[in-house]
């Protein structure tokens, strides 16, 4: 690509072939078929069955097809019917969720076609943005998106906001002059970018690149090169599905051999070995997950946050780095005035509502700053009669920033100006860096009122107001506001003075004149800036507190950066700050060292993003990024989740997993906590099921390895399954128990779903209560002679203890006297329905006869029920020791 910022005006012009006055008809049609449209690539959308189908990409899927494969031709056509259903119904709630996500940001999107004003064959006419061509001169005005990136080749006071490009809020001033050619993209002032919006002033462009070929169309193709993350649930749901199958595949043999070596029937131990493989297979998890996902997005959405992908709903709750692009996320996304220092008073303000009103003391000095301010003003609204939050004000950022803190402030424009209405007016000029404009005072007098930068203004005084009286403005007082001027700076702020001007008479228009401007009345500076959002300070203090690590990630300046990141309340100093320009002398291996201690990144660009989200993956971080600009969204598609903001570009929120719907950075904070709620959802139904079916792989397993008679009937173990598994499981998805998740570092996004802790747990509670269960089976047996009955309790007591201890399940640390048993309506409906069952099992003769149970008496009740309190005990106490150390 030629460096066209760096090459002066008139190689522009023989590089690319054209003129000022444009180019010709026949050589347009020519570029056009050259070049193409001047277009963006359409994301291609994702059919619908494409979409179904990726709701079976899970291992658990696989495991349960192979479940329901062994089922249906062992004959057991109701379990298989069950999981079928199970694995349909999980993919049918999956798809329409992410659909709903999908249609709804489409829902979003605006359908709006941009025209183009250029100048061809010496006229001007107005196209469509796509048949704009290199070579095209466009002319350009206020509110106009700039059709293609462009060389400026005239310019009169032209400022262009690219935040959507560079990250940068504040309008960039540009000029015609050649630039150096190592010159970074957001300072390239010579330049505009597709995409983004004239801001003031006027000016011609010679269009350098169109489509593909731009700054914009280079971030496109960089999001299609971005690969897409696989999100940490989704990685250790892999592994726990790749574990679980390898576990009973071998566990199964065992058992099939031992009990084929020690004399039992082959078919029985065939039929054994089908019952233990069904029943530990965790069917119940899928639509519990499932459901848990959905319930998370669903809860989001009502806290504004859009989740397009349903694993996303989790994701966030591993997050342990953030990577915020500052401007519209951090702050407001607009300039405002937050600081009035005059020769009397200092005045702080938040960017919101000014607390003072008018009438208490006119001849303040500060009220006479915001005055001149209002006046001194071009700003205009352009729908006056909504109220004043929806205003569409026509205006660049620093006028923008003085009329509303003006009118905040009780001064309303016609009445002042009808008591002083404008005769004149000297524009501002990059150049001189002021603006005066000229007021009658109808007494035969007349005003003159001046704002600019402080050093050109200081030039135009020899007064200072202190709250209406004046004073000479001394050498001491001049460097006193140089010195107050410098500290403003230093804070990332924008200053400009004003200063006015009483005239003993009326003044010509004609002879208002900047080189008649002179004896003016310095008032003081005001300091502006783009402002916090009021919840980010909290937010960030809040992440900090829950072990996430916020890095600041934008195009802005160095020091602005530097001043709100110390305002957020964040330590930064010169060694955790890196700028694009430095970034690009490391080697990846030398970025991932570097990016483990940074702050900041500033001045940085797509690629840049990239990189570093890429780092800091590679040391095992789980990455958020967020962001609202087309700049953003590669390294939105990078991360490990991406977070765009609803006022961001269609680009962000294409490629993003959460969409903020409104820009508030404490929505994020809601969404980590939401994640961290569903995971410890996710991880309590697959203790709740793993500890259901180890349990009876551990009770039939050893009893089979020594050789003693099976304590229950494979079809015992089925109808168990149908009692206590999906149904509870299931119904633990819908629990709100409060863990002070947030308390937390982020978890490991390696360490297994089922981490050492809950196997410690799963393994001592199996192991207490299957000896516990097999000596209650062999003295029933040995008392009464039956094996029916002695099956029968072994049957109930594994029934009955599950409905006890998911109890003590629903809080993972937190003791279950201390949760509400009746707050899960869910819970105790899936619980009275197992229970029914149980009862349906042990007295329909006819089930008796399937099951080979037996009615079961009082005294027999009574020991079930003795076992399962003595369950939900032994869970106590296993998570004493082993959870509650997590």
């Amino acid at each position: 690509m030629n460096n066209f910022h760096s090459l002066p005006t008139e190689d522009v012009f023989k590089l690319l072939k054209t003129q000022s006055s444009g180019l010709l008809t026949e050589e347009v049609e020519l570029r056009l078929k050259k070049y193409g449209p001047n277009k963006l690539p359409d994301e291609k959308k994702l059919p619908l069955f494409v979409l179904f189908l990726r709701q079976f990409k899970n291992p658990l899927i696989y495991i349960l097809f192979s479940a329901f494969v062994i089922s249906f031709f062992t004959d057991h056509y109701v379990d298989a019917g069950i999981i079928l259903v199970v694995i349909l119904i999980s993919s049918v709630v999956g798809f329409f969720q992410e659909y709903k996500a999908n249609n709804a940001l489409e829902q979003l999107k605006k359908l709006v076609h941009y025209k183009a004003k250029v100048r061809r064959e010496g006229k001007e006419v107005i196209i469509p943005q796509e048949n704009v061509v290199p070579g095209d001169i466009v002319l350009l005005m206020p509110g106009d998106k700039i059709p293609g990136d462009g060389r400026l080749i005239k310019a009169d006071n032209f400022e262009v906001v690219e935040a959507s490009l560079t990250g940068e809020s504040v309008p960039s001033k540009k000029e015609i002059r050649a630039f150096e050619k190592e010159t970074p993209l957001a300072d390239r002032e010579n330049m505009v970018y597709l995409g983004t919006v004239v801001a003031k002033g006027k000016a011609e462009a010679v269009i350098v690149s169109t489509g593909e070929k731009t700054e914009l169309g280079i971030v496109a193709k960089l999001v299609k090169t971005a690969e897409d993350s696989e999100t940490p649930l989704q990685r250790q749901i892999a592994s726990f599905g790749k574990m679980l199958g390898i576990f009973l595949v071998v566990v199964n043999i065992i058992i099939f051999a031992v009990g084929i070596i020690t004399g039992k029937p082959l078919f029985e131990m065939f039929l054994t070995s089908v019952a233990v493989v069904v029943a530990a297979v965790p069917e119940g998890l899928l639509p519990a997950m499932t459901i848990i996902l959905a319930i998370g997005m669903q809860k989001l959405a009502k806290h504004n946050g859009l989740v397009r992908k349903m694993l996303a709903a989790e994701t966030l709750g591993s997050v342990s780095v953030i990577c915020s692009d500052k401007t519209g996320t951090l702050t407001k996304g607009e300039m405002r005035v937050v600081q009035i220092i005059t020769d009397s008073t200092q005045v702080s303000h938040d960017g919101e509502k000014f607390t003072e009103t008018v009438p208490i003391n006119e001849k303040a000095s500060h009220v006479t700053a915001l005055k001149i301010g209002f006046l001194s003003n071009n700003a205009i609204v352009e729908n006056p009669n909504d109220g004043f939050e929806d205003w569409n004000i026509v205006s660049d950022s620093t006028e923008k920033a003085l009329f509303l803190i003006g009118y905040s402030a009780g001064f309303r424009k016609e009445e002042l100006e009808k008591n002083e209405p404008r005769i004149a007016e000297i524009p501002f000029d990059s150049e001189y860096k002021i603006m005066a404009t000229l007021h009658d005072r109808k007494d035969e007098k007349s005003v003159t009122y001046l704002k600019g930068a402080p050093e050109r203004i200081l030039d135009y005084c020899s007064d200072i107001d202190t709250n209406g009286t004046k004073k000479t403005l001394t050498q001491e007082k001049i460097k006193e506001i140089f010195r107050q001027n410098k500290k403003l700076t230093s804070k990332g702020l924008r200053v400009i003075a004003v200063a006015y001007k009483d005239n003993d008479n009326v003044i010509a228009s004609e002879d208002f004149k900047r080189g008649s401007l002179e004896g003016f009345v310095f008032v003081g500076l005001v300091g502006i800036k783009d402002p916090l959002r009021k919840e980010a300070k909290e937010t960030i203090k809040q992440c900090q507190a829950a072990g996430i690590r916020p890095i600041i990630v934008t195009g802005d300046h160095k020091l602005t950066t530097m001043a709100i990141v110390s305002e957020l309340g964040m330590k930064v100093d010169e060694d955790n700050v890196m700028e694009g320009s430095q970034l690009d002398l490391l080697t990846d291996e030398e970025l991932q060292n570097r990016v483990r201690k940074m702050v900041i990144f500033a001045r940085v660009e797509p690629k840049h993003k990239i990189r570093i989200v890429s780092a800091l993956q590679k040391n095992g971080e789980s990455v958020a990024m967020t962001g609202d600009g087309v700049n953003d969204a590669p390294a939105l598609k990078k991360a490990d989740i991406g977070v765009a903001v609803g006022s961001g570009t269609d680009v962000a929120k294409e490629v993003a997993d959460l969409i903020l719907l409104d820009d508030n950075f404490s929505t994020i904070l809601k969404a980590v906590k939401r994640g961290r709620d569903t995971f410890n959802n996710i991880r309590k139904v697959i203790l709740y099921l793993v500890t259901d079916g180890f349990t009876e792989i551990v009770l039939v397993g050893g009893s089979v390895i020594l050789g003693l008679p099976l304590p229950i009937l494979p079809v015992q173990i089925l109808w168990i399954k149908l009692a206590e598994s999906a149904m509870p499981a299931m119904a633990l998805a819908f629990d709100e128990i409060d863990e002070q998740v947030m308390k937390d570092p982020p978890r490991n996004k390696n360490e297994p779903i089922v981490n050492k802790q809950m196997k410690k747990l799963i393994v001592f509670y199996a192991l207490v209560m299957d000896i516990t269960l097999f000596l209650l089976f062999i003295a029933f047996w040995k008392k009464t002679g039956s094996f029916d009955l002695a099956r029968t309790i072994t049957f109930v007591g594994l029934g009955l203890s599950s409905f006890f201890y998911i109890f003590a399940v629903r809080g993972l640390r937190i003791p279950v006297y201390k949760i509400n048993p009746f707050s899960n309506k869910f819970l105790l409906l899936s619980i009275f329905s197992g229970l029914v069952l149980l009862l349906v099992a042990v007295y329909v003769p006819f089930f008796n006869s399937i099951l080979h149970t037996v009615p079961l008496g009082l005294k027999e009740w009574l020991v079930l029920l003795a076992f399962a309190s003595f369950s939900l005990v032994v869970y106590e106490i296993g998570k004493k020791f082993t959870l509650a150390k997590t």
